[in-house]
């Protein structure tokens, strides 16, 4: 019961919120219509952001070991949240859904589960 309220696990869930929250405040930042942020910043912003979201989820949920059923879980709540994020885009001005944008999106969080996979089989984590 301690390890699941520890300073560790808190500060771990509270980076996920704020990246969370972060992610829904940079959606909602209209775009003048028919101009749009260049391809790579972009990309990358995607890549980066859902890599720290999922990195930080997946250290908020995992108890010892990454299991397959954590791993599924921990990538659907990012696909959830990559979509709703799409989804909130349709109702500000100059933004759209992109499903690239959720396939990039997807791309981060599978490199973060990646990362955390592999530093838990050098016993880094």
């Amino acid at each position: 019961m301690s390890n699941l309220f520890s300073k560790t696990r808190i500060f771990y869930i509270s980076m996920t919120l704020i990246i969370a929250l972060e992610i829904f405040l940079f959606s909602s930042i209209e775009t003048p219509l028919g101009e749009q942020s260049g391809l790579n910043l972009a990309t990358l912003y995607h890549l980066a952001i859902f890599f720290a979201f999922t990195f930080f989820l997946t250290l908020s949920i995992k108890t010892k070991n990454l299991n397959k059923k954590t791993i599924v879980i921990i990538f659907l709540i990012s696909l959830i949240y990559a979509i709703s994020d799409e989804f909130h885009q349709l109702f500000v001005i100059g933004r759209f859904a992109s499903i690239k944008d959720i396939i990039i999106d997807m791309i981060g969080s599978s490199l973060a589960i990646l990362i955390l996979k592999i530093l838990e089989i050098f016993k880094k984590i």
